[in-house]
């Protein structure tokens, strides 16, 4: 399901031609999935201890299939974000079952297995998320950008069979022996969690078009947004036990570490992609495929270093592996400085390769550290938590870099009459770039690569950070007291 976060990528240019898509019309199609798979997800892990793991698993599948039809079949912008915001709920309830499912599998004695089958599971997904370009390249260069969502189709009945057939219901089981109870679903608090997360995104996008940041509409929004999650966090508190978001969990300095680690492993990473999509397409000119192809060099070492992670648990602490794993994925994102706007793809290669590497040793950790770190009847709660944190990260990391991008190209040609070479530097245009007088273009083609640059420095200082933090705070004895509780 992390795969529909980055499979659209290298589909944009297509699908902004078919329905005269504007920049922030793209940053949507994006978001759009990535907010409501966000939001969903913080309900899920709760759900999922109240009504069963399979049958919300059965659920999101249904969803996220019929609005991939959905999807298909769109021939406007509106209807397209729309579907894809449905997409990411379905999403949601599929992602944030399976590491559940998964806990119920094995018994309290079974760490071992448990935590190998979680961290397969997390290498997967991060392997899925870097691949979607790939994919998608594939099937825009092959057949054309109703492809990426027509291929959820087949994979979708499959699962549901598959489901049906192979997965018991032991949330059956155990409520007709009396094990859990059914309290209420928290419809509330998730919708002012995805207002919350909406208006923030949408301050921040709308903010960065107009490139005015102190407009009363814009200042407002973010107000708001602060006061929604105000709201929210004094809700969960109140509820205690009951909370979708147990806000008591963060005092476990391990769980607190863990899911800024998310939040930041997609932020600095996936959420800066589409804008090295962008360079790749608009000055390497690259085709949706070869971008794909590029792309490998992230997506390989996020496989291959998945198993490197899990084997280091042998030699050093998780708290050390995370640590580790964030410091390289910074070193990457340092040698993104050594790109220029007449840099050719290869010199792309480095950086991608450096920060696969600390992704993959990374990942593999991220869930089973959430899960074994709080008591056993709020692992549902944990994880739906910690996988928010993730496509937050993408959302917020999309939204950010693209105001960042866009503040920096605005004040660098504001003064500039014809608005055209703001909108081609915004996209990368390269060749329209090209157009303009040889001073003016150069000064574009600037702009643009000392707007991504800014974003590179930004995004490895935050990965920085969360090695110091990881280094620090996650603590094997947290997850002993628990386990041994």
């Amino acid at each position: 399901m992390t795969l529909d976060i980055t499979v659209v990528l290298v589909a944009l240019p297509s699908i902004a031609e078919d329905l005269g898509l504007s920049l922030s019309g793209g940053q949507w199609i994006i978001n759009a999935y990535s907010l409501a798979f966000a939001s969903l997800l913080l309900s899920v892990g709760s759900l999922s201890d109240i009504i069963g793991r399979r049958t919300l698993f059965l659920i999101g599948h249904t969803i996220f299939l019929l609005a991939s039809i959905g999807c298909l079949l769109s021939d406007t912008e509106s209807m397209l974000v729309g579907m894809r915001a449905v997409q990411g709920a379905g999403g949601a309830i599929v992602f944030g079952t399976c590491v559940p499912l998964l806990g119920d599998a094995f018994g309290p004695h079974e760490r071992a297995q448990r935590t190998k089958s979680i961290g397969i599971l997390m290498g997967l997904s991060g392997a899925a998320s870097a691949l979607g370009p790939l994919i998608g390249g594939a099937l825009v260069e092959y057949g054309q950008w109703q492809w990426i969502f027509a291929i959820n189709i087949p994979i979708g009945i499959f699962a549901l069979l598959t489901t049906i057939i192979k997965i018991p219901d032991l949330h059956r089981q155990q409520r007709l022996a009396g094990v859990r109870d059914m309290p209420p679903i928290d419809i509330p608090s998730t919708l002012i969690a995805a207002g919350a997360f909406f208006t923030l995104n949408y301050a921040m996008i709308e903010g960065a078009e107009d490139n005015d940041w102190w407009n009363p509409r814009i200042v407002l929004l973010f107000a708001l947004a602060l006061q929604l999650l105000v709201i929210l966090v004094w809700i969960q508190s109140a509820k205690r036990d009951r909370a979708m978001i147990d806000v008591r969990l963060f005092t476990i300095p391990s769980f607190a570490v863990v899911s800024f680690s998310a939040f930041a492993a997609r932020l600095f990473s996936f959420g800066m992609m589409p804008f090295l999509v962008m360079w790749l397409t608009g000055q390497a000119g690259l085709s949706a495929l070869q971008v794909g192809y590029v792309s490998m060099a992230l997506a390989g070492p996020i496989v291959v270093f998945s198993a490197v992670g899990l084997a280091l648990e042998k030699v050093m602490s998780r708290g050390f592996i995370q640590a580790l794993g964030m410091f390289i994925v910074a070193i990457g994102l340092l040698l993104g400085l050594l790109l220029h706007w007449d840099s050719s793809w290869p010199d792309l290669i480095p950086s991608y390769l450096v920060i696969g590497i600390g992704t993959g040793i990374m990942m593999p950790h991220l869930m089973d550290l959430a899960v074994s770190v709080v008591p056993p009847h709020r692992t549902g709660t944990a994880t739906g938590i910690a996988n928010t944190s993730m496509p937050l990260g993408t959302s917020f990391g999309v939204a950010l870099y693209g105001a960042i991008l866009s503040h920096h190209i605005h004040d660098q040609l504001g003064d500039v009459p014809d608005g055209r070479i703001i909108d081609a530097a915004e996209a990368a245009l390269f060749d329209v770039i090209g157009q303009f007088s040889p001073q003016l273009a150069d000064t574009a083609r600037h702009a643009f690569m000392d707007g991504l640059h800014l974003i590179f420095i930004i995004a490895a200082g935050l990965a920085l950070i969360g090695a110091a933090a990881c280094a620090l705070y996650i603590r094997e004895k947290d997850v002993y007291a628990n386990e041994n509780s």
